[in-house]
């Protein structure tokens, strides 16, 4: 399993108090964006457009295989 943390803005991981905001998945290793998107909210996956890798600020898509530690942001139809 790995780690991974999505996130709504990712320009804003923290709060006013430093703590850090996002929540934490643990997925199996080989898992993908799109993947991540079901886990959080099966709407997501279903809407599922891009990802965005938080650290980088770079468009990920659905195939994208998440390494241990990544801060991804699903961007999806609603």
């Amino acid at each position: 399993l790995i780690v991974v943390y999505p996130v709504e803005d990712e320009h804003h991981l923290t709060d006013k108090q430093g703590r850090v905001l996002p929540d934490a998945y643990l997925v199996p290793k080989g898992s993908t964006a799109r993947d991540l998107a079901y886990k959080v909210h099966t709407d997501l996956g279903e809407g599922f457009i891009r990802a965005i890798d938080a650290r980088t600020h770079r468009v990920v898509g659905s195939e994208y295989k998440l390494k241990n530690g990544d801060i991804i942001r699903i961007v999806a139809k609603t």
